[in-house]
């Protein structure tokens, strides 16, 4: 049996897509292989579900980001910094590894985060992987450097593995494996009760049309795209409601006070609102008629894109990133340009002119979600590749 450390590196307060991909993978994990033990730099709301399947620590080793320099004042900086979040890190992150004596170290948050970990992996002789979220160009030199220290690279899409290689990263492995989840487990959440049900709780009946989007609230996630999107369609005379749930990441505050201002200016309190975090998406994924994903910039994969997929729920993405790998326009979505309020609103219009041939859309990404993106694929496919890494030399 191998044993594996899985860190999470995120700080922000939230719990995102990352925690949840984690954690269907090692609830898939074959148990007669692979013993997970899991790093959090802080407590999180899915540490008890955590839990119920593997050893949970809470470390908090300073997590960085490694982005390029910018500025002459970065480059007077980038000595004393490197030390600081590097080299000086070795003698208790090679500590913590031999108290917890991993075959291999899975780095939840990708390549341009952890080279501390990525140093003590080396000088420990312990194999290293980095799961690929979100990896965009350009990449550090010491970005560049230190990913020449892994065993592997996963990236979740065919984009983002294109930046790897676009970016000339060296990792001796470089795959992509798409997200997966349980597709089982969306079945109740598509019955008329759980529908009637939420719609009640958000004070709505069946006569509106209710969009949504999900989604922690932050600049690239493009929430407020979606309200000026969501003026013109009312403007309009769409009888609709718009919910937006997600919580607001650390230093986001500014744009959720934009968007919540924005709101107000143009008189749609009673049409717009701001749910916060919730814990059953998948019940408001089915209370919803039409979903809309609203990236501003190439999103790595779109988990909840998938989820709205297998809610069969009509969908609006933005086109870059996974987005476009999971959707194939005017079968299973429909794909408008980045940061267009006339786009998106025009699509969000075609299906709100015409809701059969939404449902029908939304059957269709249901149908291709549960065929191509089941967490069992998932799970195999890093399997593979913790198979590879252990065989290779």
């Amino acid at each position: 049996m191998k044993r594996i450390l899985f860190i999470e590196s995120n700080k922000d307060g939230t719990v995102g897509g990352s925690y949840y991909s984690m954690l269907y993978l090692l609830q898939g994990l074959d148990r007669e292989k692979y013993e997970p033990i899991v790093m959090f730099c802080e407590p999180n709301d899915l540490i008890p579900e955590f839990e119920k399947i593997a050893r949970v620590i809470i470390y908090d080793f300073d997590p960085t980001i490694y982005l390029p320099m910018r500025s002459i004042n970065e480059a007077i900086r980038y000595v004393p910094k490197f030390l600081k979040h590097v080299i000086f890190k070795q003698i208790p992150l090679r500590r913590k590894l031999r108290e917890i004596e991993p075959d291999l170290v899975h780095l939840n948050n990708g390549y341009i985060h952890n080279h501390e970990w990525m140093l003590a992996c080396r000088l420990e002789g312990i194999k290293i992987i980095a799961h690929d979220r979100g990896g965009q160009p350009p990449a550090s030199a010491q970005t560049k450097l230190f990913s020449r220290l892994l065993d592997a690279i996963i990236s979740v899409s065919d984009s983002f593995l294109n930046n790897v290689r676009r970016e000339n990263l060296r990792p001796r492995i470089a795959c992509r494996v798409y997200n997966g989840l349980d597709t089982m487990l969306y079945k109740p959440y598509r019955s008329a009760e759980v529908r009637v049900e939420t719609r009640r709780e958000l004070g709505l009946g069946e006569g509106k049309i209710l969009i949504g989007i999900v989604g922690n609230i932050d600049y690239w996630k493009g929430q407020i795209v979606f309200v000026k999107a969501m003026r013109e369609i009312l403007g309009r005379g769409i009888d609709a409601r718009a919910v937006i749930a997600g919580k607001t990441v650390m230093l986001a505050e500014d744009y959720e006070r934009e968007i919540r201002e924005y709101i107000s200016e143009h008189g749609l309190d009673e049409r717009i609102s701001l749910l916060g975090f919730r814990k059953n998406i998948p019940a408001l994924l089915g209370a919803m008629d039409i979903f809309v994903h609203a990236s501003i910039e190439p999103e790595p994969f779109g988990r909840v894109i998938l989820e709205a997929k297998l809610m069969a729920k009509p969908l609006v993405a933005t086109d870059g990133g996974g987005a476009t790998e999971q959707i194939e326009h005017g079968e299973t979505g429909l794909l408008v340009p980045m940061n267009n309020t006339e786009s998106m609103a025009a699509a969000i219009e075609e299906y709100a002119a015409d809701m059969d041939r939404a449902t029908r859309i939304g059957e269709h990404a249901r149908k291709d979600a549960e065929e191509n993106y089941s967490v069992d694929k998932m799970v195999s496919g890093v399997e593979e590749v913790y198979k590879r890494v252990f065989v290779a030399r």
